[in-house]
């Protein structure tokens, strides 16, 4: 092997998967490659096309919000707003995935784990589509309810995700993923903990959200209350869970970087040792 040949075989062995990695995360900044997979609105859904255009990340929904919750209002009727909202923004889907151009490093990871790959940065999941499951929708939700003050938190049904909103001394239910909202004759919104001691009052507002089949699977997971696990917002799992992407953001340019930095690093040291030496 020549001497020019064996000073760049470790070199190139860092330089390529560096260019490669910044080439992936460049593609995935300014094409729409980095974009996971939305979906169609279910037939019920309250799904506006023209809003994810209008609200393109997560400033953008706040913006919007700002305009509309004024302090004359109250918790419910801001977080019917805030509801409204996100409803109209998202289509069910399980394909808000980070790929191999929104974050590789998080793609890679999550073949080796698939909740890895999952989006669970608000900002992240807007800016890259409008389709989400349940969780990822829930999160949006409290994210925003969380901006203007209202504590929520995250329940956890072993098969559904919802979120409630705590306001006038009550938690609240708000489902954004089945658009289900447990409003009574006078205006209050019922608990989970209140609409799931009664499998047809759950039958009531659920009723319409699939075939029969998928209702009554729904039934049985609101029902089953002893199984269900509450997060408040901003607690240990989503805290990690956000600076752990957060990370990845930052490490998907630095670890490629790093490799070019080192390889061309590596080929002039010995490029020099060479001249030294001869």
């Amino acid at each position: 092997m020549s001497t020019t040949k064996k000073i760049w075989l470790l070199p190139l062995c860092l330089i390529l998967p560096g260019l490669l990695g910044l080439l992936l995360s460049l593609l995935g900044e300014v094409t729409d490659l980095g974009k996971y997979q939305s979906k169609p609105p279910r037939s019920w859904e309250k799904f506006d096309a023209l809003l994810v255009t209008e609200t393109p990340d997560f400033t953008a929904m706040k913006s919007r919000l700002d305009s509309s919750l004024t302090p004359s209002l109250t918790d419910q009727q801001k977080m019917l707003v805030i509801y409204d909202l996100v409803t109209h923004r998202f289509t069910h889907n399980d394909q808000a995935k980070y790929n191999v151009f929104s974050n590789w490093l998080l793609w890679l990871m999550g073949k080796v784990a698939s909740p890895l790959s999952f989006i669970r940065s608000p900002d992240t999941l807007i800016k890259n589509g409008h389709s989400a499951l349940c969780g990822a929708q829930a999160y949006v939700l409290q994210s925003l309810a969380e901006e203007y003050g209202i504590p929520t938190r995250r329940v956890g049904m072993h098969g559904h995700v919802v979120m409630e909103a705590w306001y006038d001394d009550d938690w609240h239910l708000y489902d954004p993923d089945l658009e289900v909202i447990p409003v009574t004759a006078t205006q209050r919104i019922l608990s989970l903990d209140e609409l799931a001691r009664s499998r047809e009052l759950v039958r009531q507002y659920y009723i319409g959200r699939g075939n029969r089949e998928y209702v009554d699977s729904i039934i049985e997971i609101v029902t089953s209350r002893e199984d269900n696990s509450f997060e408040l917002y901003g607690m240990v799992e989503n805290r990690v869970a956000y600076r752990a992407e957060r990370l990845a953001e930052i490490t998907k340019w630095a670890i490629p970087l790093i490799l070019l930095l080192a390889g061309l690093w590596i080929y002039i040291a010995k490029s020099r040792k060479t001249d030294d030496a001869s």
